[in-house]
């Protein structure tokens, strides 16, 4: 068991303590990639990296040029969202100002 995401074409993203990314989707689902994420406590932050061997790396710009926020679920309402791309995270991107965020 691993901390997984996935994102679907409608924009949702998903996170959980599963096996499989497969294991986030619902039935009709289009998976636009995914990978795993780590609380930052300090910082108030949910560090989404890496790529699901599965799905691929996450296609945020997909997700932007189709002008569709990200749907995240509002347990997580007060964290900032971030992916951290690269093998050394040498960029990082603030999905809640690049893509905005709807708390669902």
């Amino acid at each position: 068991m691993a901390w997984k995401f996935v994102i679907t074409a409608d924009g949702n993203l998903r996170m959980g303590d599963v096996r499989m990314h497969r294991d986030l989707l619902r039935p009709g689902d289009v998976c636009l990639g995914g990978g795993f994420y780590r609380f930052d406590y300090v910082n108030k932050l949910v560090v989404l990296d890496r790529e699901s061997y599965d799905y691929g790396r996450p296609q945020w710009t997909k997700i932007a040029s189709q002008g569709v926020r990200l749907k995240v679920s509002r347990e997580y309402e007060g964290f900032g969202f971030v992916w951290q791309q690269g093998n050394q995270h040498v960029e990082s991107v603030d999905l809640c100002e690049w893509l905005g965020i709807d708390w669902v």
